[in-house]
């Protein structure tokens, strides 16, 4: 087959999925090439610019089995993800990844419907946290929470769990205020030792207030904190920017010694 005849093959092909006009599509000389066209895409399937990329079948991942569209090897478009415990994901892939429009369905029947991100769904609780379903093709879905970030990590989020907090609850002291402390007339004035004892009934009382105070339901509320992990990430990235600042101010100042250098040694002359 001559380039021409290629090129004028691939025109058409490109032309078939583009123009969307009834009056060309319906005419004969349209049906006449286009019929070369599929004929040509038949015959010569390993031309480049005819072979089709995308191609439906099954992939096994462990005991889960995915089945619909695959390209270069990879769940790729749309497909059903049927996981190892009788869940599945209906919905667009990319690269092996649940990531577009898709909904899963669990045992108990219930749907989670949404736009997926990289094998992730999110979905708000308030500006500040939000709830995270996420797919892992081995292990299934797995739910947690993020909380964001304050000051430069505003755009960040770290991993988060579900806490009950007593509004009532009063914090355990590190001194003794002025009314419990032994006075200048006391032999115990001045000893640590007594001081220590004393804030430790101290704190002791203050446990059983707040053990009670705990009981009232009223007092109880539903707070986000850090998990480990999260505490981690939230470290390691406040460690980062400060050396990106302190690097951005060595530069800076560097720039300006050299700066200063200059005009000195243009004042000599």
């Amino acid at each position: 087959m001559s380039k021409k005849l290629l090129f004028f093959l691939l025109f058409l092909i490109l032309n078939n999925t583009v123009v969307k006009g009834d009056i060309i599509q319906d005419s004969k000389l349209w049906k006449f090439f286009s019929g070369i066209a599929n004929d040509a895409k038949t015959n010569f399937p390993e031309i480049p610019f005819l072979k089709s990329e995308t191609t439906v079948g099954t992939l096994n991942f462990g005991t889960a089995i995915y089945q619909g569209d695959i390209k270069k090897g990879k769940a790729h478009g749309y497909g059903v993800f049927k996981f190892s415990d009788g869940t599945q994901y209906k919905g667009t892939f990319k690269r092996n990844m649940f990531h577009g429009s898709g909904v899963y369905l669990d045992k108990e029947g219930n749907l989670i419907k949404g736009k997926w991100k990289y094998n992730k769904l999110s979905n708000p609780i308030n500006n500040n946290t939000r709830e995270i379903v996420q797919l892992n093709k081995a292990f299934g879905k797995v739910n947690y929470f993020e909380i964001r970030g304050e000051g430069e990590l505003r755009s960040k989020w770290f991993e988060a769990e579900i806490s009950e907090e007593n509004t009532a609850e009063v914090q355990l002291i590190k001194e003794l205020d002025i009314f419990d402390t032994p006075s200048v007339f006391s032999k115990d004035y001045g000893d640590q030792d007594k001081i220590k004892e004393l804030i430790d009934e101290k704190n002791l009382e203050i446990i059983k207030q707040n053990e009670m105070s705990a009981n009232i339901s009223s007092n109880m509320q539903t707070t986000y904190v850090l998990t480990a992990k999260g505490k981690k990430d939230m470290e390691d990235q406040k460690q980062d920017l400060m050396m990106a600042h302190e690097k951005a101010t060595v530069a800076s100042g560097s720039h300006g010694g050299m700066s200063g250098g200059g005009g000195g040694g243009g004042g000599g002359c």
